[in-house]
Order: C-alpha cells, then structure tokens, then sequence
C-alpha cells in the first residue's frame, strides 16, 4: 500500500505495461494500436491542459490520463468484467485513490446520469457506478479526463462531431443520447477553453473537421 494517491511517471509506466501485457495476451482485443494511441495520447493532451491553465498539475494530469482505461486490459463483453469497476477497484487496491476516482470518473461525465444513456453497460454495472458516484464532487482533473477522452477515435484525434458519429456507429445511440453527449463535450470544451485563455482546439493545434 502507498500514500501517494497517485504514483510516479515511472510506476505509472509500468502499471500501464502491465495492463497492456495482460491486454495483448487476451486473443479478443486486436486494436493495440489503437489502446497505446488512446491511453498514451490522453495523457499527452491532458499534461498540454493542465500545464497551459497554470494550476493544474502536468505529471499528474499525465498519470490520469494514462491509466484512465486500465481496466480495458479485460475485455467486457468475453469477459463478462465491467472496465471501470475493475479499474477503480484494482487502484484502490494500490492506493492510488486519485487513479481509482479517474478510472470511475471518465465514463460518466454527469454523475447524475440517466442509464438509457449507457444501454450497452449491464443494469448491475450502472447500480454500481451510481452507488459509487454519490458523494463524488468532481474536480478539474475529473472533467480533464473527460474532456480528453472525447477527442480519441481509433488512430486520430478528432472534433467533438466526429467522435460523436463514431460511438453513434458502434452503439446506435438515441437522438436524445446523441443530444447529451454532445452538451457534456460542448461545456467542457468551453470551460477548458475558459481556463486556458482561448480556444482549446487552436490552442492545442487540434486539427477539427466536423
């Protein structure tokens, strides 16, 4: 156990590896490409964020980042194993108390959240995530990562339209969950863009075809 509620950029390091070995040897998962250009890109934008408000921490917003979807190293659907319980439950575990929030966090971007809006997660999966959520205030870093995540769609970084047309395609969302998810994205984008002291898309060079 640790008293660092999150660890160095080198332990982080190498609970990322571990993850992704454990991820590799599962034969479902192909897209490795993919989860080393999502985690590692997250963390990269984040650390950008955070140093360009000037009151957020780079290595931490680095370290979230990058473990934000440790547990994906278990596959959801063969494995019958919920990616952000796994992943809250095994940081607990380590006492990185600040990784198992983002871990919980990251998928949920109103802690109030309706569970039509999570039609592929198992009704037991969204009673666990409420139950958790419920003295949770979120914090900048909280909002960081999600923020981050939403700009990831397989091997690109990408506009707030076109990531919503890719989970649309994977999920069949509704309109109205379509209409949700692009009002989280819309607020955080301001507020980012608030706290950075100008567009956060021009600011980070993100190229944006929406």
């Amino acid at each position: 156990m640790t008293n660092q509620t999150y660890p160095d950029l080198e332990t982080a390091q190498k609970i990322w590896e571990e993850g992704f070995n454990r991820r590799c040897l599962n034969t479902v998962f192909k897209a490795r490409d993919e989860y080393i250009f999502h985690t590692r890109g997250i963390a990269d934008m984040a650390s950008k964020i955070a140093a360009k408000t000037g009151y957020l921490k780079p290595e931490k917003a680095y370290v979230l980042g990058l473990l934000h979807d440790y547990g994906k190293k278990y596959d959801e659907k063969s494995e019958g194993i919920f990616h952000v319980q796994a992943g809250y439950e095994e940081m607990m575990q380590k006492g990185y108390t600040d990784v198992a929030r983002i871990c919980l966090t990251h998928s949920f971007p109103d802690k109030d959240f309706d569970d039509n809006d999570y039609s592929s997660y198992r009704p037991e999966w969204l009673s666990w995530a409420h139950q958790k959520l419920t003295d949770v205030v979120y914090d900048d870093y909280d909002r960081l990562i999600q923020f981050c995540d939403m700009h990831f769609e397989g091997l690109k970084i990408v506009g707030i339209e076109e990531r919503i047309r890719g989970i649309s395609s994977r999920y069949g969302l509704k309109m109205e969950q379509l209409k949700n998810l692009r009002a989280n994205a819309i607020r955080l984008k301001s507020y980012f863009s608030d706290k950075c002291g100008g567009d956060i898309y021009s600011l980070l060079n993100i190229p944006v075809v929406e």
